[in-house]
């Protein structure tokens, strides 16, 4: 697996992840970013890229910072965040 792929991987089961924590499917997700569902479940996948413009779009719909779609050491902090606020 070529490193590219591994980064898309691991954005894509974060995203996952997280849409899995609000409780949204990926339809829902999907209407709210103006995609289709079968181009998100490819990007959950890791078989598409998140562009830069679509990761902000998700990060405000789910309530998180983009930089958490990148790097998951921001997601535990923002998931210990929310659970004391």
């Amino acid at each position: 697996m070529t490193e590219q792929r591994a980064e898309r991987k691991r954005i894509g089961a974060t995203l996952a992840f997280v849409r899995k924590q609000r409780e949204l499917k990926q339809d829902e997700l999907a209407e709210c970013l103006g995609i289709a569902r079968p181009y998100l479940a490819n990007i959950e996948a890791g078989r598409r890229s998140l562009s830069p413009s679509l990761a902000r779009k998700a990060s405000k719909v789910l309530g998180i910072r983009p930089i958490v779609l990148v790097n998951e050491d921001f997601l535990k902090s923002d998931l210990a965040q929310q659970k004391t606020a």
